[in-house]
């Protein structure tokens, strides 16, 4: 009968058929996922910056890897940011002072300046108070980034603007609305997860090569297995040595020692697996998606229900 309580909307009237949920996936509604290939997925020990072999790896609290020279670099980059930031915050902190103690000084000298016609000419008190909104008006207008200061500079306008022929004058077009910059975070963060990063919270990493002869770039320490893309990988954080999964959930965490090193719980970080600049694979994030509401799709179907033309 359809979807829905109201069966005479439902019931095949030419415009208001209620579709299947196999029609609508052929029309293009619903999430649409695709495995990412191998061509999109990068290696166990690629950097998250350069997307290359990393060198000299150092990983983070989260477990992002990086080249130690290109996380440096990035988080300098980012210390001269937060400096340029705080400079012109200060700045711009400095300039709402000044007006605010020029608009203070302007309004007292508006109130001396009605105070004394008003008690030596004898203007009413409502034309002393006229004065006094003209006044702090006109400075108003003057502080504008449009704004005329004077009637030399008035004069000079409108001569200038007799020789121009442009259709579009600047002075005549909306004035822009300051922007109001707020406080600078001043820390650095970790240009793959955002989290707070510094740089001594970054831990030099010890991959174990492989012996010679042998295939692959590098192996557990204690079975000598070989990483592969597919592996899940164990960072020691008090020794930096690198080790499957498995060979610390079987051989290292019910002693909780690694060479006779203390090896704690919160010592041990799960290294993220690394990702391209197209698609992230880390974690859930192994799959492409994407969502349509309602739309052509495919154009495997044909248009039934969606007020389509009587054939």
């Amino acid at each position: 009968m359809g979807k829905g309580q109201r069966h005479s909307k439902n019931a095949g009237v030419m415009g208001c058929e209620a579709l299947s949920y196999s029609e609508r996936r052929a029309l293009g509604f619903g999430t649409v996922k695709e495995r990412l290939g191998k061509d999109s997925i990068g290696n166990f020990d690629d950097c998250c910056l350069t997307l290359q072999a990393a060198v000299d790896p150092v990983v983070t609290p989260e477990g992002h890897l990086y080249s130690k020279e290109a996380i440096l670099e990035n988080l300098l980059a980012q210390k001269k940011a937060i400096r340029k930031r705080v400079v012109a915050f200060e700045a711009q902190q400095q300039a709402a002072s000044d007006k605010t103690q020029h608009t203070a000084a302007v309004h007292e000298a508006a109130q001396l300046i009605a105070f004394d016609r008003q008690n030596h000419m004898g203007i009413s008190e409502t034309t002393a108070t006229n004065l006094k909104k003209a006044i702090e008006h006109e400075d108003a207008v003057a502080q504008e980034p449009g704004g005329v200061k004077s009637v030399v500079a008035i004069r000079d306008n409108a001569d200038r603007m007799e020789g121009l022929k442009a259709f579009w004058m600047p002075s005549c077009g909306p004035k822009g609305l300051a922007v109001v910059a707020p406080p600078p975070d001043l820390d650095t963060h970790c240009p793959a997860s955002g989290k707070k990063l510094r740089m001594k919270d970054l831990v030099q990493m010890r991959f174990t090569k492989v012996r010679d002869g042998e295939e692959g770039k590098y192996m557990d320490p204690v079975t000598k297995d070989n990483f592969t893309n597919a592996s899940k990988l164990i960072v020691l954080l008090p020794t930096g040595d690198v080790v499957l999964k498995e060979t610390y959930e079987k051989c290292i965490k019910p002693d909780g020692k690694y060479n006779g090193t203390r090896v704690r719980p919160k010592d041990v970080v799960e290294l993220k697996t690394s990702g391209t600049g197209f698609s992230a694979r880390d974690g859930d994030k192994g799959q492409s998606s994407k969502h349509w509401t309602l739309g052509p799709g495919s154009g495997r179907q044909d248009l039934r229900g969606q007020h389509a033309s009587a054939r």
